[in-house]
């Protein structure tokens, strides 16, 4: 429930496990029996809406979207479910899922085996909204609002980039038209989103495919060295030339040369960049003559807005303009939540050498999907290494070893107030015991600062 507008409301029930029950159950891996938990009701508020709706499943095999409408789908694995998902540890009629009144998806839980998850607890009913991550099994489902004019390309997914969801499907289809041509292409995003990556499919899905592709971290390189580094230097250029260099540049001749960082470039050494990029002859430190013209096609990332930084006066006016020209915008993970499942999945197994074979339960699932992640998949893959540690030499990583690894990477407490918790509330799917812990307040405590955001009458149990 993250995009919670203030717009007209109207209130839905939801029926959550009980806090000690909820944890209880994400002790245990799946396919075993669980005994019946006590539930309560609570009532939240939420907008109104006239978008219509999908779920973007990613299972065992594949992803899909799938339209919702009033009429209730019931997903499963067994043949006789709406939606077949591809997943044992989903029961045969897991639960069922239908759009009301246009507001977001009713989720009933069908008495599953493994339960049916949304930001870490155990839920028999839930109204969910926009961006919420339902975990059943091995599997999420993510809830997707569509608008009647989004008819943007989706494509398969990128060699070598986990994640499938509508977002980076959008950013795989962009990747393959930019990667047939020339022209210099800026990857922009929060730092440890894989905007490398990106990169690397760029010059893979393209012509250049079977040439160098040559990575340098502008900030990684002294102010002094870095027209050296990029261009190349003649021996005796300047002290400590001792042979001479080609440069990056000439290293990716015909190829790609991936420039990350690039508003840590010195602003003295923007005009040659520029230049370059302009086709102009290019000459090394200490070259007489004209120089030489680039053939290579230059991919720049960065992690900040390349626009303020002109307004500063730190990156030179032209040389953003010409840098521009395309720009792909890689979400963050919290605004991808499908993917989160995946990426855990290809950190697990590059993991497995390290940490042995590791397998998350759906709680611990929940748990991940409906964190904020601040770092991005470096945090993730952080997050997984300590959780790995919690759990010993258990096979399972269950929704406590996460929860213990998440407490290190929690952000510094704020003022918890009426609008600050209603907003974290929503963002946990409605879940007061997750949207407490993410706050870092006893539920008592949450449930006092959201006040009358509860409800309307006082909360029911069933």
């Amino acid at each position: 429930m993250r995009n919670l507008r203030r717009r007209r409301s109207t209130y839905v029930r939801m029926t959550i496990a009980s806090t000690a029950s909820a944890t209880a159950c994400t002790d245990e891996p799946p396919r075993e029996a669980r005994e019946p938990r006590k539930s309560e009701t609570v009532e939240i508020a939420l907008a109104r809406g006239t978008r219509s709706w999908a779920l973007e499943v990613q299972d065992e095999d594949e992803v899909r979207l799938i339209p919702v409408s009033e009429r209730a789908l019931v997903f499963g694995s067994g043949r006789t479910a709406d939606v077949r998902v591809h997943d044992k540890t989903v029961s045969a009629k897991h639960c069922e899922i239908r759009v009301v009144g246009g507001s977001g998806l009713a989720v009933h839980d069908l008495g599953s085996k493994n339960g049916t998850y949304v930001g870490g607890a155990r839920v028999k009913e839930i109204l969910a909204t926009e961006g919420t991550t339902i975990a059943i099994g091995q599997t999420t489902l993510v809830c997707v609002a569509l608008d009647e004019d989004d008819d943007d390309e989706l494509a398969e997914p990128l060699p070598g980039v986990a994640g499938s969801s509508k977002a980076m499907r959008r950013i795989a289809a962009q990747v393959r038209r930019l990667a047939a041509l020339s022209s210099p292409v800026l990857v922009a995003g929060e730092t440890g989103v894989g905007k490398e990556l990106v990169a690397r499919a760029l010059h893979t899905q393209g012509q250049r495919a079977d040439e160098p592709f040559v990575a340098i971290n502008v900030a990684a390189l002294p102010r002094e060295l870095v027209e050296s580094e990029l261009f190349g230097h003649e021996r005796g250029a300047f002290t400590g030339a001792v042979t001479r260099r080609v440069g990056a540049f000439t290293e990716a001749e015909g190829g790609t040369l991936f420039l990350d960082e690039i508003g840590e470039l010195p602003i003295d050494a923007q005009p040659k960049l520029l230049r370059a990029l302009d086709g102009y002859e290019v000459r090394r430190v200490g070259a007489a003559g004209s120089g030489r013209r680039a053939n290579a096609r230059v991919v720049v990332a960065t992690h900040v807005a390349l626009q303020d930084r002109v307004v500063q006066g730190a990156f030179r006016r032209d040389l953003f303009h010409r840098l521009e020209v395309f720009i792909v915008d890689v979400p963050p993970l919290r605004e991808r939540p499908g993917d989160v499942l995946p990426i855990c999945r290809m950190l697990l197994a590059q993991m497995e050498n390290e940490i042995g074979r590791r397998e998350l339960t759906p709680a611990a699932i929940a748990r991940l999907a409906s964190h904020d992640w601040p770092g991005n998949v470096r945090e993730l893959r952080n997050v997984l290494c300590r959780a790995a540690d919690h759990a010993r030499a258990a096979r399972w990583l269950d929704a406590s070893a996460i929860d213990r690894a998440l407490r290190k990477t929690r952000k510094a407490p704020v003022e918890l107030t009426a609008e600050t918790a209603k907003e974290c509330l929503a963002q946990h799917g409605g879940n007061i015991s997750a949207a407490a812990r993410a706050a870092g307040v006893a539920r008592t405590t949450f449930r006092k600062a959201l006040g009358s955001e509860l409800a309307p009458g006082p909360r029911k149990a069933r």
